[in-house]
């Protein structure tokens, strides 16, 4: 059962300390799977806002571009002459508060341009432009897509308004902006590598891009104008992008008042790249902690396991020692009563051999009690009291009644043959010298704790008394001497309607509980 118990035990606490280390795993994933939904819940709120940004960015170009085509227009005044100094003076103020990249362009009816504030221009025709042939043909504002400069191959988008003098065509006013322009704009939203922001059509032509598209790009069918548009004015999703492949998580918004839609991209490999990096932080942390506590708990379950080995081994050899101390102390009982035969076996009077027998008797009672109870350390003496004394009454036949008044106390195992010796002596006494034929003849025994180290043991019979000078030079009382000095105490007799006799002695005193 003790077997049981204890390796019940340890299965108890491997289970918990595995239970546990199982769910500081469970919660760490948990964390993590978390930490990627809540991740992708901020990179679509980081798309969101930078998105909000393009978008402002986007309405306020074109609100400016708006206000300097019409000083443009304006500044041409009703008689429309190339060459006049005044006229590119007003056409470079129409231009104050643009970007620097910005460039203005005056294009008569015949492709001719009249005016121009860009430093490197190359007479070219541009009448095949969108930008020029939409307004050419009846439409007051244009934006164009994206566009490569036949004068220096960058990438640029335009803003074109027609000229009319009373109905007439006479020409197309034109901004140009470098599509780099972007690139401030994306660096100052910090939104990490890969990331893009970028202009649309409502047509689904590509108006501008940072990092540059290098081309132009047509996403009439991309589910953004086929699915999203048509819903909601702005949102967010996730796609792969048709320019290089990557993926990103895209937020875009409509341009109010404008046919423009403003978009900005984070790439969702960096966005998790950014999540593992504090992930694998967090882990470097929690890994050695998470190590340290699986060999704490390797090695409590080694020390279980070990204990559990040690209690197992010396609860066998506990079992092993019990069946030896049972076997010598029933050995030495059955010795004590093959002398008590031989004792019997001799020619002696009857009185030396009883005394002879008794004296064995008690020794072989403690033995006999040690094996038959398994008590070796110490004995209850109440039953151990009785049990010798109920082997002197037998033994002398008296009818004299015996009274035992014994403390639930404990007597050591090297005290008590001393013990058992000291009672057998004074009772014998008793019922020798006492006269205890009598019909009211009693022997009164009591045992009673002191402290934790003295008892008082009385023994008083109601008999006539005796003579202590006379009986103090027989065996009896030398073996009566000799005990109490074993049990490291002292004794005197009393004569008071019988012989009592009074030891305080040191029986190794504990409390029965």
């Amino acid at each position: 059962m003790v077997t049981q118990a204890i390796a019940g035990s340890a299965r108890a606490a491997i289970a918990f300390i595995v239970s546990t280390l199982l769910i500081y795993s469970v919660i760490i994933g948990s964390i993590i799977y978390q930490g990627i939904g809540d991740q992708h819940e901020r990179a679509g709120a980081a798309a969101t806002a930078a998105a909000k940004a393009v978008t402002i960015n986007t309405g306020w170009i074109v609100e400016v571009a708006t206000q300097a085509l019409r000083r443009m227009d304006h500044a041409l005044g009703n008689e429309v002459q190339p060459n006049v100094n005044a006229t590119l003076s007003s056409l470079r103020d129409a231009l104050e508060g643009l970007p620097s990249s910005a460039k203005a362009y005056i294009v008569a009816a015949d492709g001719e341009t009249l005016y121009t504030t860009d430093s490197n221009f190359v007479e070219i025709d541009i009448r095949d432009r969108e930008y020029f042939a939409e307004p050419a043909a009846g439409k007051p504002f244009y934006t164009s897509s994206l566009l490569i400069s036949r004068l220096d191959g960058s990438e640029i988008f335009t803003f074109s308004r027609r000229l009319e003098r009373k109905g007439v065509f006479i020409g197309v006013a034109i901004i140009s902006f470098n599509a780099d322009l972007l690139g401030d704009l994306l660096e100052s939203l910090d939104l990490g590598a890969g990331s893009t922001i970028a202009v649309l059509r409502s047509d689904g032509m590509l108006v501008a891009r940072y990092p540059p598209a290098d081309t132009s790009l047509d996403l009439s069918g991309h589910r953004l104008f086929t699915e999203l548009l048509p819903a909601s004015d702005h949102g967010v999703y996730t796609a792969r992008s048709p320019l290089d492949g990557v993926q990103r998580m895209v937020s875009y918004q409509t341009v109010p008042g404008t046919e423009l839609i403003a978009l900005a991209s984070i790439s969702t490999a960096e966005t998790m790249w950014r999540f593992w990096r504090r992930v694998w932080i967090f882990l470097l942390i929690v890994i050695p902690t998470t190590f340290a506590l699986a060999l704490c708990a390797i090695w409590i379950i080694r020390l279980l396991q070990k204990d559990d080995r040690r209690k197992q081994e010396l609860e066998t050899a506990l079992t092993t020692n019990t069946m030896l101390f049972r076997e010598i102390h029933h050995r030495v009982k059955n010795n004590m009563q093959s002398m008590q035969s031989l004792v019997r076996m001799q020619d002696l009077p009857a009185g030396i051999k009883t005394d002879m027998q008794l004296r064995f008797a008690a020794m072989s009672a403690v033995h006999e009690h040690m094996y038959s109870r398994d008590a070796y350390a110490a004995l209850e003496a109440p039953a151990f009291i009785a049990s010798i004394t109920k082997t002197l009454s037998q033994a002398y036949g008296s009818s004299a009644r015996l009274i035992l008044d014994i403390d639930p106390l404990s007597v050591s195992h090297e005290r008590a043959t001393p013990l058992a010796l000291l009672v057998t002596e004074v009772v014998t006494n008793a019922f020798k010298y006492a006269d205890l034929d009598r019909s009211d003849s009693t022997i009164t025994i009591s045992l009673k704790g002191l402290s934790d180290d003295m008892s008082r043991l009385l023994i008083a019979d109601n008999g006539p008394g005796f003579d202590p000078e006379t009986v103090s030079k027989k065996m009896g009382a030398k073996i009566i001497k000799a005990m109490v000095v074993q049990l490291d105490g002292s004794y005197h007799y009393e004569f008071d309607n019988g012989t009592v006799f009074s030891a305080e002695i040191n029986i190794g005193f504990v409390p029965v509980v």
